[in-house]
């Protein structure tokens, strides 16, 4: 199989071809950028660093290089609960991409090759290889196509601009025809990064520092104690900031009379904040460390001209003095229609045809690692002959982003948000493991000694809840505890012997006050103790929402027959049959997420489908 991109899908992609036993070729323009990290200096946050997390369940890289190049580690959301829990790493990107670049030179069963692609070659409707620039031709039996922001690529400094898939290199020109010609749609999307501001010209005096958190749990299985090196530190933009964006917005290509194409709803750029928020007179700003010499300002992505981020820079309380190492830009780049793709990000066009990352309209580093592990594991499957294998929305933050994509597609940069898993309670961070890793044994992904890993956390979770269930504390054992830790009124309260596992239920118990009473827990894995402490009190919550699952798993995966005429369905609406013609929905579940398929609509197919199966059965076939 042949992967296309060196970004952090094509990363991934490549090294679980590689990992499933595929002679595996990894085609990117430079070698030297193999995981670089295009714009802010960090892995993680809401959503995100779930997605992080399985990647590694499924045996992949971006969690491990997260955890080795670190620089800081935060866990966020800890008020909000464990669906919002989330866990961010700042990392210093020059070691993230030459650790990156050794894993991949170093990895067995996988090449790379300098080149640009320039296109899919095809035989009867199925991938046959790939053709270069230099016109050399390339056998595979599937292809898979990241690229990130380099497809057609061009970048805006103001309205100035110049063809780029990043500051400095050559976009990538070819294959936006080669993937019209199979029938696939091809659109313009866009994003912008923030300016890096040279650190010695800050001044820190008196701004809000976030240091790291000494109770982060690193990303990956394999990694040691989180690595905290340096601190973060928080200022605020302000009314002369904003009215000096204000008299400038037209020197962005963002607020031209010719603007770029649709930019991140989610994060949005400085000019969006204050053109769409008039009432806002402060907006956040993180200085984050940017290796030794620079700082990112988090929260500042802009299209506007250089001299124009020069001044509002200045405004800014810490950065009356701050040089500009490198403007912020704005880029314009290709991205391919996702509803044209199964869920194993599979072409519905063209057999053994894969794509992945920023190409399929998402943003992020997070959504394009996973995205590419999913894609190099359908690939390698088409490759030796077997079958794709299909997340679903109750298994992983993947399932609910490959869904959404494939069924909903984009019309802005898609971002992965805990809101958009209707199951978020059980597809937390710290059980991605629970859920995925059995996946990835059955395909072949793990290696042995994150399996290993895997199954001590998964025992020491099972000998968790024995202990539990088999302890007691009597009242006065409860009112020692009460006296040494902050507890709830209520919770210091106990009649009679109590059983552990129920004590642990209320609100202002922690598992780490029973540890010195029974010390076998504190020998269990810190990532079984803090599953076990989750799905004890939240027992209840996870048990509706499990019945809730299985409730719908009947209409979710009732199948759609590839032939379906759906003119012949009785009740359907004339857009319903457009809709569903566009989109070839696979599952009844798919159909329901069709913007423009009404309930009434949904109804009628599965009455239809229904009697389809009943007919069957009937009247089997000779």
């Amino acid at each position: 199989m042949i992967v296309v991109g060196g970004g952090h899908a094509g990363l991934e992609a490549a090294l679980a071809g590689a990992r499933l036993g595929q002679k595996t070729l990894l085609v990117t323009q430079r070698l030297a950028t193999i995981g670089t990290l295009s714009c802010n200096p960090a892995f993680g946050g809401p959503a995100k660093g779930g997605l992080v997390r399985e990647v590694d369940a499924l045996g992949g890289y971006a969690a491990l290089g997260a955890d080795q190049a670190a620089t800081q580690c935060r866990v966020l959301g800890e008020k909000k609960g464990p669906a919002a829990r989330a866990t961010r790493n700042l990392v210093d990107r020059a070691s993230y991409n030459r650790l990156a670049l050794q894993y991949a030179s170093s990895f067995p069963g996988l090449e790379l090759l300098e080149g640009e692609a320039k296109a899919v070659l095809t035989q009867a409707g199925e991938v046959s290889g790939l053709e270069l620039v230099d016109n050399r031709r390339l056998r595979a039996k599937a292809v898979v196509l990241t690229g990130g922001t380099f497809w057609n690529g061009r970048i805006y400094h103001g309205l100035v601009s110049e063809p780029g898939g990043r500051i400095g290199e050559s976009p990538a020109t070819h294959l936006k025809a080669s993937l019209e010609s199979l029938g696939h749609r091809v659109s313009r999307l866009s994003t912008s990064t923030a300016p890096r501001l040279l650190a010695k010209t800050v001044d820190f005096t008196g701004l809000a520092e976030q240091p790291g958190d000494a109770s982060a749990r690193p990303f990956s299985a394999l990694s040691g104690p989180p690595r905290n090196l340096v601190s973060c530190y928080l200022t605020w933009t302000n009314p002369r900031a904003h009215q000096i964006v204000r008299d400038n917005l037209k020197t962005s290509i963002i607020y031209a009379d010719n603007p770029v194409s649709s930019g991140p709803r989610y994060c949005p750029s400085l000019e969006d904040k204050i053109h769409n928020f008039p009432h806002r007179e402060r907006h956040m700003v993180f200085l984050e460390p940017d290796g030794p010499e620079l700082i990112y300002p988090g929260g500042l992505p802009t299209g506007l001209d250089p001299q124009t981020q020069q001044a509002f820079i200045n405004a800014i309380v810490g950065l009356e003095k701050t040089v500009i190492a490198r403007p912020g830009y704005a880029i314009e780049y290709d991205v391919s229609d996702p509803t044209q793709l199964a869920p194993s990000l599979e072409s519905l066009l063209v057999k053994g045809l894969f794509l992945a990352g920023q190409i399929n309209g998402t943003s992020g580093y997070e959504e394009a690692a996973s995205q590419g592990i999913w894609a190099g594991v359908g690939a390698a499957l088409r490759a030796s002959g077997s079958e794709p294998f299909f997340l679903r929305r109750d298994q992983a933050l993947l399932g609910v982003m490959l869904d959404d994509l494939t069924v909903l597609g984009v019309e802005e940069p898609y971002r992965m948000f805990t809101s958009r898993a209707e199951w978020r309670l059980l597809l937390r961070e710290d059980n991605a493991d629970l859920r995925l890793s059995p996946v990835a044994e059955k395909l072949g992904l793990l290696d042995s000694e994150r399996s290993r890993l895997f199954q001590m956390k998964r025992v020491g979770l099972e000998r968790g809840f024995q202990i539990l269930e088999r302890c007691r504390l009597s009242p006065a054992q409860v009112q020692e505890l009460a006296s040494q830790f902050p507890m709830l009124e209520k919770d210091r309260q106990a009649d009679g012997p109590l059983a552990a596992v129920d004590f642990l239920r209320r609100p202002s118990v922690k598992l780490e006050y029973l540890l010195p009473i029974w010390p076998e827990l504190a020998q269990l894995p810190i990532s079984a103790q803090l599953t076990l402490e989750t799905e004890i009190k939240y027992a209840g919550y996870l048990a509706r929402q499990e019945r809730e699952v299985k409730k719908l798993a009947n209409q979710e995966n009732l199948p759609l027959p590839k032939d379906l005429n759906f003119l012949a369905i009785p009740g359907l609406s004339r857009e319903a049959v457009e809709i569903l013609n566009r989109s070839r929905p696979l599952t009844l579940g798919q159909a329901s997420r069709l913007r423009g398929v009404t309930p009434a609509s949904l109804s009628a197919l599965a009455i239809y489908l229904h009697k389809q199966t009943a007919t069957q059965i009937a009247s089997p076939a000779d």
